[in-house]
């Protein structure tokens, strides 16, 4: 019989378990694998090509398909913090069973810069990551961690292409749910009324609205390659659309915690989310999120494999 000491170092080793399988949302089916690697301390991996579980949708009809999606119908759901902080995620929404095609011809651009140093607290610093950036056309130029007008080339065919798909499951969504979505989300008529136009376009067969004209790619080859806490504020981003983060690869969390308050430079900030991001998910970050919020992607050394994140923009 287990004494009293016993029964409560197996039910706190229990619940501490099942926190970390909750931070994976790992589908019913592959709980148990996931139970033997913690259980066994394997470093934390994934398939390129697995499917990640369905989370809750937002509202009843929110189900879209994009061409790039496989057979199963991937659901948006609203993953706000407050008022001041509305995300929408969808899980698996672009690649289907291409993911692992769509990640290696992103590896492959040839435009790729891992020697990127920046000025932090007075002295050079070089990013643990490989960074890239395009824009339409080739007319825009982007300012970020201490850079100033870094030249962003025309978008190659495949990043093109994943960006029109991604604009056209946001677009599918909001105008299937626009009733609800403005009050939820509180979404600019700005922003409403592009979406629309685009849409109109699609519909008659026109030239191409496009929404984002500009990317940031970011290259982390491992669980040691990471980005600190910012905020994707920058003068030349539109103040009302949103930015669509995507993800490739290996899941990687995404943390968020609030900005400092003016003047009070001492202040601790504990994180207040940590979403975890996985192979062809599709995060929507709305305005005035960056305003309120800093976002980071952690060093995870316990992570085996590659992953790649697109970051598209609107540039005024």
């Amino acid at each position: 019989m287990m004494s009293k000491r016993q029964r409560t170092s197996s039910s706190s080793g229990a619940r501490q378990q099942a926190t970390l399988l909750g931070l994976w949302k790992k589908p019913e089916e592959d709980k148990q694998s996931a139970n033997d690697n913690i259980s066994s301390g394997r470093k934390r991996e994934r398939d390129d090509d697995s499917d990640l579980s369905t989370p809750r949708p937002a509202s009843k009809n929110n189900t879209v398909t994009s061409l790039l999606t496989g057979s199963k119908q991937p659901r948006w759901e609203n993953i706000s913090l407050h008022n001041n902080a509305p995300m929408l995620i969808l899980r698996g929404g672009i690649g289907g069973k291409k993911k692992t095609t769509i990640r290696k011809s992103l590896v492959a651009l040839p435009d790729w810069n891992e020697n990127v140093t920046f000025h932090a607290f007075g002295r050079e610093c070089t990013m643990r990551r490989r960074i890239c950036q395009y824009s339409l056309q080739g007319k825009f130029t982007y300012s970020y961690s201490g850079l100033k007008n870094v030249q962003a080339p025309a978008f190659p065919s495949n990043l093109y292409e994943i960006k029109c798909q991604v604009e056209d499951v946001m677009i599918e969504y909001i105008l299937s749910n626009l009733e609800t979505i403005e009050k939820d989300l509180s979404l600019s008529n700005e922003f409403i009324e592009l979406v629309k136009q685009s849409a109109a376009r699609s519909k008659q067969d026109e030239q191409r609205l496009d929404i984002f004209n500009y990317c940031l790619l970011n290259h982390y080859r491992n669980g040691d390659e990471y980005m600190s806490y910012h905020s994707d504020d920058e003068a030349s981003l539109c103040q009302y659309s949103p930015i669509a983060s995507i993800s490739f690869g290996v899941t990687r969390s995404f943390d968020i915690r609030q900005k400092m308050t003016k003047g009070n430079k001492n202040e601790k900030r504990s994180r207040m989310a940590r979403i975890p991001l996985g192979d062809g998910d599709v995060l929507l970050m709305f305005p005035p999120m960056q305003q309120h919020y800093e976002h980071a992607l952690p060093v995870e050394k316990r992570v085996v494999g590659e992953r790649i994140n697109l970051t598209f923009r609107r540039l005024v």
